[in-house]
C-alpha cells in the first residue's frame, strides 16, 4: 500500500480530550503489556458508548510514544469516524479496498506516526466482506508495516462483523459506557465475541461523570480493568 493520500486532523479533536490523556496512557500501558497484543479492535454492546472516540484516542496515544499506528474504521454499516474528524471529503476506505474498487486506503496524517484507513462506500454486505480472505490478507499487511493497528467495529448488536473482525485480530478491546448500558446486554454481547472465537483482553468504562472523578468536567473515558 502506498502511502500518498492525506488526510489533515483538526486539533480539537485531540485537545477536546487531553483532560483524558492519563487515562488513554493507562490503557496503551495495559494493552502494550499484554502478551501477543498487536492488531487490536474496540467494540461496545449498543450504539453510542464511545468506541470510536476512544479507538481514536488509544491510536493517537501510542503515535505520541513514537510507534507507528494505523486506525481502521471497520464500522462499515454506520461508521462515524469520519463525521468525528470532521472529514468532508470521500476518502476510499476497507470497503473499496476489499472489493477492488479502490487501489488504496491507507492515508498518511498530519499527525506523526498516525495513519488511517476510513470506511469507504457503505456496502450490501459488510459481513461477507469482512469474512473474506481479502479481509486477513488486509491485516496481515497492515501488521507487518505498522507497530500497532487499532480497529474500530461495529457494536455486537448491529449484527456479525464485530465477531467475525475479533476472530482475526490479537484482541479485542470491549467499551461500556457508564450508567447506559445494562450488565446483562454487555455480558451477553462479550458471551458472544468469546463463544466464536475472539479473545477481548478488557473493558473500558466511558463516560464516567465528572463529579467521581478529578479529570474534568465533561468526564473521562477510564480503564475498566481485564474481563
Amino acid at each position: 500500500m502506498e502511502e500518498k493520500n492525506f488526510i489533515e486532523i483538526e486539533t480539537q479533536i485531540i485537545t477536546t480530550h487531553s483532560s483524558s490523556l492519563e487515562s488513554f496512557k493507562k490503557l496503551r500501558t495495559n494493552l502494550m503489556y499484554t502478551d501477543n497484543l498487536k492488531v487490536i479492535s474496540l467494540t461496545s454492546s449498543i450504539p453510542d458508548e464511545g468506541k470510536t472516540v476512544i479507538a481514536f484516542n488509544l491510536a493517537y496515544a501510542f503515535a505520541q510514544m513514537g510507534k507507528k499506528v494505523c486506525l481502521v474504521d471497520c464500522d462499515l454499516r454506520r461508521s462515524s469516524l469520519k463525521e468525528y474528524l470532521m472529514l468532508t471529503k470521500h476518502h476510499d476506505g476497507v470497503s473499496e479496498l476489499l472489493t477492488n474498487q479502490g487501489k488504496d486506503g491507507l492515508n498518511s496524517t498530519n499527525i506523526d506516526n498516525l495513519y488511517i484507513m476510513l470506511a469507504g462506500k457503505t456496502p450490501p454486505n459488510p459481513s461477507e466482506i469482512l469474512s473474506s480472505s481479502h479481509f486477513t490478507d488486509m491485516i496481515e499487511s497492515l501488521r507487518e508495516q505498522f507497530d500497532y493497528v487499532i480497529i474500530d467495529t461495529p457494536p455486537v448488536a448491529a449484527g456479525s462483523d464485530a465477531t467475525v473482525v475479533s476472530r482475526a485480530v490479537d484482541g479485542t478491546v470491549f467499551v461500556l459506557r457508564n450508567e447506559f448500558t445494562s450488565k446483562k446486554v454487555a455480558k451477553r454481547a462479550i458471551g458472544e465475541l468469546t463463544n466464536n472465537g475472539g479473545r477481548v483482553v478488557g473493558v473500558v468504562l466511558s463516560r464516567v461523570k465528572a463529579s467521581s472523578q478529578d479529570y474534568g468536567r465533561y468526564g473521562y473515558y477510564g480503564y475498566y480493568g481485564y474481563y
